[in-house]
């Protein structure tokens, strides 16, 4: 199984590039049997660092898709790590970052969702 790795290889709103797609299909081609994408973000609100590929919009399915029929067609299973950073979320990323709980240091908290 190939582990989860932060590769920072993909497009700014989460798109899968095509220097990450050709990383991970290129494990599943050299015999992995099961191939997971590093940590995906759920939210824009929770992503955690640059060049993360998201998994929470419409703009994602197709690079997604790709992605899995690829690691299929060498044998291989496909896998995604959900992932939110929630008060970890850097600012200059996401703004004020969201969290179940208050956390004065960062301003994230409840209030965030509802901004």
């Amino acid at each position: 199984m190939l582990a989860p790795l932060t590769n920072q290889q993909s497009h700014a709103d989460g798109r899968l590039s095509d220097h990450e797609f050709h990383w991970l299909t290129m494990r599943a081609a050299g015999g992995f049997a099961l191939a997971m994408t590093a940590a995906s973000h759920v939210q824009a609100a929770g992503q955690g660092f640059p060049g993360q590929i998201g998994i929470f919009g419409d703009q994602h399915l197709e690079g997604l898709s790709r992605l899995a029929d690829a690691i299929r067609g060498h044998g291989s299973i496909s896998s995604v790590q959900l992932h939110h950073a929630g008060n970890r979320s850097p600012k200059e990323l996401v703004g004020v970052p969201v969290s179940p709980s208050d956390d004065p240091q960062t301003g994230a908290g409840a209030n965030a969702w509802r901004s």
